[in-house]
């Protein structure tokens, strides 16, 4: 099965509940898209909506040459943008008459850089229906499992976010220039664009999406814009067969990258900001890879768990934490509080912290 199927039809088993908070920051992180130049469509007809975009019908020109020939899509045409959004959609109805829907949406800026990532889940019961969200701001990272957010650190940039977008050599592999045909041009989100249908044949449809698939087509709208690089604005692929391991049926997946190059902003929830530690818990200094969940902060330094120890021994004491001489584990308490402090040495120098603290129910 091809990368973004996998990815797709992994959403379900991602989205399970799990327990998580937020981070604490004294600013909130914010990255905004200004809006850049595009070129202006003067052009204005019905719109339609269709996934994340719109689709507005437009006369159609004189015929170019290249019109009829194999369309061409620029590989890093979205790492160029300067924004954009995406949404991907895959909607599976079954013969036994259930249906499912997996959807993904994806926001990115260039620069500040930052990204936002909704994947959903709809089923016929409860634990097939559910939500996992993903913000990204410089090298912070916010996670919603479940309705609790947790914050990390991460090294992932632009150069990886479209990874789990369908691109056009993942619709169009092995298929010749005979089996294209030119619809015409038409508006799609806001962008014209080059229309083109694919009639694939069992063979290609088997090695494409599965053994078991008997028939598929899909239908593409290329950019078509002066001032902006050829790439799939809209596709739309249906199938037939074995959708899973001997459930039939029929599938249609859809994604349209819209928002290009317009203003919008990206940034962490309240919610996901009040988590982390308390007032009267301090951060240790020079504290790095720090991830916080609801009730638990973790994070690495490079001095030893002694110094580290003796430095929250002291502030703990000062902001009138009392410590618990007999707990297994450092504890201490406070206000109906308890704080449980793990330090570890790591292998190759320096510590691990890990903070808890719960409240009394």
């Amino acid at each position: 099965m091809k990368r973004w199927m996998m990815v797709l039809m992994a959403v379900v088993l991602l989205l399970a509940p799990a327990c998580g908070g937020g981070g604490k920051e004294t600013e909130t992180p914010v990255a905004t898209a200004t809006e850049s130049e595009t070129p202006v469509l003067t052009k204005e007809a019905p719109t339609t909506e269709s996934g994340g975009g719109t689709q507005q019908q437009t006369p159609e020109p004189t015929q170019e040459n290249d019109d009829n020939a194999v369309p061409t899509v620029s590989p890093d045409a979205l790492k160029n943008l300067d924004s954009y959004r995406t949404q991907t959609t895959m909607r599976s109805e079954f013969e036994d008459g259930t249906t499912e829907e997996v959807s993904l949406l994806q926001e990115c800026i260039r620069e500040p850089f930052a990204t936002r990532t909704v994947m959903a889940t709809i089923g016929e019961t409860e634990d097939a229906t559910g939500q996992m969200e993903m913000i990204q701001v410089g090298t912070t990272q916010w996670i919603n499992f479940g309705g609790q957010w947790m914050q990390t650190e991460t090294t992932d940039d632009i150069s990886t976010f479209e990874d789990n977008l369908i691109t056009f050599e993942d619709i169009t592999s092995g298929v010749t220039g005979d089996e294209y045909k030119y619809l015409g041009r038409e508006t799609v989100n806001d962008l014209s664009t080059k229309h083109y249908r694919l009639d694939l044949s069992s063979v290609q449809a088997a090695a494409m999406f599965g053994t078991n698939v008997t028939e598929a087509s899909s239908e593409v709208w290329i950019a078509n814009e002066s001032k902006l690089p050829p790439f799939m604005v809209r596709m739309i692929v249906t199938y037939k067969g074995d959708i899973e391991t001997d459930r039939p049926g029929t599938a249609t997946i859809t994604q349209d990258v819209y928002d290009v190059n317009k203003s919008f902003t990206i940034e962490p929830p309240e919610e996901a900001l009040a988590g982390g530690l308390p007032e009267d818990v301090p951060m240790y200094p020079g504290g790095t890879e720090l991830t916080t969940m609801s009730g638990m902060v973790s994070f690495k330094t490079v001095d030893d768990a002694a110094t580290v120890t003796a430095f929250y021994e002291k502030a703990l004491s000062d902001n009138g934490w009392g410590k618990d001489p007999e707990g297994f584990v450092p504890t201490w308490t406070k206000e109906g509080r308890t704080l449980e402090l793990y330090v570890s040495d790591e292998e190759t120098g320096g510590a691990s912290v890990v903070i808890m603290i719960q409240a009394e129910e």
